[in-house]
């Protein structure tokens, strides 16, 4: 929210309050999100999984809740944990996979995974997100026998290789994102090509308007269609793609970029059909919809998990917002090249940034529509000490909004005033994270709606708190 109105206490200037910039990648349609991206139908039977986590619906539920810190750098690095007791914090997680699997190659083999997404759900505030995870991202993998690090795409066949099973690979993999990032998955599913393929023929192919032209060269996936190789070239602008084109663009690498360009063209292919979808209102049917595709995919959750389902999605309005881990945050690289002692090129990255994307897209109910304002009284100019503050609330916390307001008069301590009391427990956090009493936050009425609402004014005793 803007801070434009004049005030004798918080004086305010249109032109000098400015905000932390966000960084989000795009607002789109919705949690359905796995449907499309690697298993459209699961997606709408998972969210079955809302009996225990909409309290609204279901009361007396619980689900486990995303988070906690890890260990700092060189160890892995984890979001801020979410009030444990709060249930406004009891998000779903679903884990998503996309095999590498080649002509001739059995569902039930080993593979590496070309695809790896989580997409979480809010059920109270009906929220969505969906986090990608490129190929080559560097992490620990943390075994039975021990640890060793490598690709992200390794992690899955790892588990698969030590016990046979989907399940143990999907799990090593789950176990491995919360072990590096914090991320606690509540369920998983891995699909194939041929998968995708079918489910978006079955809803009359794709609009995606492709940003670049795109040639891919000696494309195929598929032996079961007799298809042979292909060389095909995606123009720029609004495109119609089936089922087998639609694969094609969201998994070639042909691309500057890489990896991380494909995760673009796959969030592109998960809106395109997330539209689709909503269009033709399969939302009516959704057990239809599992019943046509449940054996497209491998997955943990019972088919009977799927009352509330229907409610929760048509409540959520289609919001989804799609992010990469491997994102430039504020102008700066998350992710950077490097080979390791063995030769591989992989991909290392950012903890800072890595955090960022993590609070982003794993936010705090709490702090949804938050705007905090910082006013600088320490009484020494240009020191940047707003600037600072500003970036680590936005960038290491996760708040979403934050202004720079003038400066004020010199005062010798720092103060955090709470102007709106349901925005009580982000004030706290701020104390908390500045080493402030909570019984010092000040509490008052905002004069007016221009009020932010939470508003800290740095003081002499002012610290920088640790990232």
């Amino acid at each position: 929210m803007a801070t434009t109105a004049q005030a004798a206490t918080f004086p305010r200037t249109r032109f000098k309050a400015r905000a932390i910039p966000r960084y989000t990648i795009r607002d789109r349609l919705l949690f359905v999100v796995a449907l499309l991206t690697f298993g459209v139908a699961v997606f709408y039977m998972a969210g079955g999984l809302l009996i225990r986590a909409y309290p609204a619906l279901f009361p007396g539920e619980t689900v486990p809740f995303i988070g906690k810190v890890l260990s700092p750098l060189p160890g892995p690095v984890g979001v801020d944990q979410p009030g444990a007791s709060s249930v406004f914090n009891k998000r779903v997680n679903l884990l998503i996979l996309g095999l590498d699997k080649r002509p001739g190659d059995r569902f039930e083999d080993a593979y590496r995974t070309d695809t790896i997404m989580v997409a979480t759900i809010d059920p109270v505030s009906k929220e969505a997100s969906l986090l990608s995870f490129p190929r080559d991202l560097y992490i620990t993998y943390d075994l039975p026998d021990g640890q060793w690090s490598g690709r992200i795409n390794q992690s899955y066949l790892e588990g698969f290789q030590r016990e046979g099973t989907i399940a143990a690979g999907a799990k090593q993999l789950a176990h491995d994102l919360e072990f590096n990032f914090g991320i606690t998955i509540d369920h998983w599913m891995v699909m194939d090509f041929l998968g995708v393929e079918g489910i978006i023929d079955s809803i009359g192919g794709i609009d995606i308007d492709i940003p670049e032209e795109l040639a891919v060269y000696n494309w195929w996936y598929s032996d079961e269609g007799g298809r042979p190789p292909e060389y095909v070239t995606f123009y720029p602008g609004e495109q119609h793609l089936i089922g087998y084109y639609a694969v094609a663009f969201g998994r070639s690498r042909e691309s500057s970029q890489g990896d991380l360009d494909r995760v673009k063209r796959q969030q592109l292919v998960v809106e395109a059909a997330l539209t689709k979808v909503f269009s033709l209102s399969l939302l009516n049917d959704p057990i239809g919809l599992y019943n046509a595709y449940k054996d497209t995919v491998k997955h943990d959750v019972a088919a009977g998990e799927m009352p509330g389902l229907a409610r929760l999605l048509q409540a959520s309005r289609g919001n989804l917002q799609t992010y990469s881990i491997a994102d430039p945050v504020d102008g700066n690289p998350t992710v950077y090249g490097f080979e390791t002692a063995g030769g591989a090129a992989v991909l290392g990255w950012d903890p800072e940034n890595v955090t960022y994307w993590l609070n982003k897209a794993f936010p705090k109910t709490s702090y949804s529509g938050a705007a905090v304002e910082i006013q600088d009284g320490f009484g020494e100019p240009m020191e940047d000490r707003d600037e600072a503050l500003g970036r680590y609330l936005r960038f290491a916390k996760g708040v979403p909004v934050v202004y720079i307001g003038p400066e004020r008069t010199t005062q010798a301590t720092t103060t955090i005033t709470l102007f709106r009391e349901g925005r009580r427990e982000l004030a706290v956090d701020i104390a908390g994270w500045m080493g402030i009493p909570t019984a010092a936050i000040i509490t008052k009425n905002p004069p007016d709606e221009s009020y932010p609402d939470v508003l800290i004014a740095i003081g002499q005793d002012f610290i920088l708190p640790d990232k």
